[in-house]
């Protein structure tokens, strides 16, 4: 059981909640969480520009069969596939690199554990960039490119090194936020009618691929610990490149 909660407490998730119910208790840590949920959502509502050009659903059953051609549209469903892929990958890579420092030789503490998300800045920096580059190398190169870094950056965190690590870490969140700006950009860019509803499947199938990427990994960790986790990931990303390779022959843009 001790082991168990050591294991709890040196998890990323865990580490804000630590430092803020520490000073103010667990109920404190909730108040705290839904404060700052409830400012996003506000401030959301008073800076977001109105909508242009929606146009309404007739119905829930109009939105079903407009949802059902979606996922009868090839290039949609192989975007819901990487879109699957990237939040797999990444939950996958932040859940279990924190086993992996937390335990020996490293021993990282849960503040230690916190700070490795500061990686996560890389993508705010070169998300922007994502159109320039995907004009100069076309949609399907680009990710293609993105997903090969991506590929070696979880294959560099097998080395050593904390360095090392925090390298690969960083290739991770960075391709990681490029995967993502890509994918959600196309899917508006091919979806005929019934946008909201096309990407409402993308975030569907987005999360469903971070409960994956929160439980498959898992087993594999059991078996043969943080190589086997990252072997796991490499494969999805293989399968994610796969996808792109057949079904973004015509994607030049």
């Amino acid at each position: 059981m001790n082991g168990r909660r050591r294991r709890w407490r040196a998890s990323p998730a865990s580490t804000s909640w630590d430092r803020v119910s520490a000073d103010f208790g667990w109920r404190g840590a909730f108040l705290t969480l839904a404060g700052v949920s409830l400012a996003g959502a506000v401030t959301l509502a008073l800076l977001l520009p109105r909508e242009k050009g929606f146009v309404r659903s007739q119905g829930l059953r109009a939105s079903a069969r407009q949802m059902l051609r979606h996922l009868k549209d090839p290039q949609l469903l192989a975007t819901y596939g990487i879109g699957f892929g990237v939040l797999f990958n990444f939950i996958a890579v932040f859940t279990y690199v924190s086993f992996h420092l937390a335990a020996a030789p490293y021993h990282f503490s849960s503040t230690l554990l916190g700070a490795i998300f500061v990686t996560y800045l890389v993508g705010t920096v070169i998300s922007p960039m994502t159109g320039w580059l995907m004009a100069r190398l076309g949609r399907r190169r680009f990710i293609l490119a993105v997903i090969a870094a991506w590929a070696g950056g979880a294959v560099l965190m097998l080395a050593p090194p904390i360095p090392a690590i925090i390298a690969g870490l960083t290739f991770c969140a960075g391709c990681g936020m490029l995967c993502q700006t890509i994918s959600t950009g196309y899917v508006t860019e091919i979806a005929k009618e019934g946008r909201s509803s096309a990407v409402g499947l993308y975030v569907t199938s987005f999360y469903a691929g971070g409960s994956m990427g929160a439980f498959l990994p898992g087993l594999a960790w059991e078996r043969g610990g943080w190589p086997a986790a990252i072997a796991m990931v490499v494969a999805m990303l293989a399968a994610m490149a796969v996808i792109a390779t057949l079904a973004y022959r015509d994607a030049t843009a």
